[in-house]
């Protein structure tokens, strides 16, 4: 049993993924904090039954070893086998029920017996990591998921022993000390970098089709052991890990590029959306900017006789169905301003040109992210007539990137510091324990420790890249976390990077 119980913890672990701040536009109604000072779940639950949802994940037997164990909730701790969290934070999402349920875990209402057309999301979290979001359907039943297993839980009792809530309170204390202690004797640190590269064997006119890959990094006091590779985009979030990539289907005339986004223990093959067989007259190609735990950069090129280039940034968790979100949705009014602003000083300084111009005032759903010094920006994106054909101008918005949609962009080291030690260097990425750098050049990936706030002398170890490889995403983990990340990414088809 106590096996079995450390298998629930590691498991657990998936949750503590970055960035725990999340929005749907499409399937959240209402987001809030409980306006009280009682948790929205209290006292003594126990898990009941499970009903597995993918062949993948933990095993039967791994399910069965946790139906019968119990959690305990409180405002100061919140007991779940033997794990426990301290002073732990809620937040509660009303939403449709069928919306969330299949853009989130793709299942049906029916399929986990739910009835109501609206149910409430509570997210959990601790000390700023994200570790557990529940679905409540009553006040005395919980479902939520675990690697591919749905777990229902009943509410057994209100109160809570003083006395083994102190005793809880008092080892939890006492675990974070010690795991404080261990940190300090070893600092770890690792890192997702995901990356696209010109697919040199498929173009498609003057178009060119992407590939993508994610690296894992992993840093034990500052030695780094085996690095590891694998296809397409391997995104942390908080319900677990996804795959994300582009499927091409082709026609007689034309390709249509289609973005796809699926949990990795889910079934593949059923997840990737399917397009009915029509004859398409153009091709679309979709490549993917930037990606986060919740939202998704990419640029579309039509095809035809103008070509049309068009940026958009879309929730994750509604790739193919969901609207553009506008720039006013993720950074509020001020964000607003600067998008016009940004615009307005650029069509005034290429006066010649604006007579075409095809938006004089360009779409709020006109921006996306790309990498500038080390750092995640905005620019919007302006379409200019060109003769026969279209043509388009991307400007600045002098606004930063809010924690929802980039969770961690902070340097340890100052960028004119890393041009100095690499002149080759275009961009770069640190660590927030402050011990590892990955400096991107245009045709290698330079991984240097960190010093007292400078970078070693020379690089630790060297990867070499596609020609004009870019970053499109990058996820750092630090702690006990580096283990749960580097399992989960060892269960992919990968290979060694020497």
């Amino acid at each position: 049993m106590k096996k079995i119980m450390m298998v629930f913890i590691s498991i657990i672990l998936l949750f503590s993924i970055t960035a725990c701040e999340y929005t749907n536009f499409e399937t959240s109604e209402k987001i809030i904090a409980p306006n009280n000072s009682l948790p929205p779940i209290s006292g003594k639950w126990r898990v009941e039954k499970y009903k597995r949802v993918s062949s993948n994940g933990i095993t039967d037997e791994e399910a069965k070893g946790i139906v019968g164990s119990e959690a305990l909730f409180h405002q100061k701790v919140v007991v779940i086998g033997n794990d426990l969290f301290l002073n732990p934070s809620y937040k509660i999402k009303s939403v449709n029920t069928l919306d969330y349920l299949l853009y989130q875990y793709k299942v049906n209402p029916d399929f986990l017996d739910i009835k109501k057309n609206k149910i409430q999301i509570i997210s959990m979290t601790s000390e700023e990591q994200c570790y557990y979001e529940f679905i409540k359907e009553a006040d005395d039943k919980m479902i939520v998921s675990i690697d591919g297993v749905f777990f229902y839980m009943n509410k057994i009792s209100d109160d809570i022993e003083e006395e083994n809530l102190n005793k809880y309170l008092d080892n939890g204390i006492n675990l974070k000390k010690g795991l404080n202690a261990e940190d300090n004797e070893i600092l770890r640190s690792g890192i997702l970098i995901g990356l696209k590269y010109s697919d040199e064997s498929e173009f498609e006119g003057d178009l060119v089709k992407y590939k993508y890959r994610t690296i894992w990094i992993c840093s034990k006091n500052k030695v780094i052991e085996k690095i590891y590779d694998t296809e397409d985009l391997f995104v942390p979030r908080k319900t677990g890990f996804w795959k994300v990539g582009i499927d091409s289907i082709e026609f007689k005339d034309s390709v249509r590029d289609l973005i796809y986004a699926y949990p990795i223990n889910k079934d593949s093959d059923l997840l990737k959306s399917t397009i009915e067989p029509l004859k398409y007259a153009e091709s679309i190609i979709e490549s993917i900017n930037y990606i986060g735990n919740d939202y998704i950069s990419i640029e579309t090129v039509e095809q035809n006789e103008k070509s049309k280039s068009t940026l958009k940034v879309l929730p994750v968790d509604n790739i193919r169905n969901g609207s553009p979100i506008k720039i006013s949705d993720i950074t509020g009014e001020s964000g607003k301003i600067a998008f016009y602003q940004g615009s307005n000083k650029y069509l005034s300084a290429d006066y010649k040109l604006k007579n075409n111009y095809v938006d004089i005032k360009p779409d709020e759903e006109s921006f996306g992210l790309v990498r500038r010094n080390g750092h995640w920006i905005f620019k919007g994106r302006i379409n200019v007539s060109e003769g026969s054909g279209n043509s388009y101008m991307d400007f600045s918005v002098k606004t930063i990137p809010p924690k929802e949609l980039v969770n961690y962009d902070e340097l340890a080291v100052s960028w004119n510091a890393v041009k100095l030690r690499a002149p080759q260097a275009i961009d770069v990425f640190t660590s927030p324990n402050e011990d590892i750098a990955i400096v991107m050049t245009n045709n290698s990936m330079l991984i240097y420790t960190i010093e007292d706030g400078e970078l070693s002398q020379e690089p630790i170890r060297k990867i070499e890249l596609h020609p004009g490889e870019k970053v499109v995403m990058n996820e750092w983990a630090t702690g006990k976390y580096i283990y749960t990340w580097e399992e989960e990414f060892l269960k992919n088809m990968v290979s060694v990077i020497e």
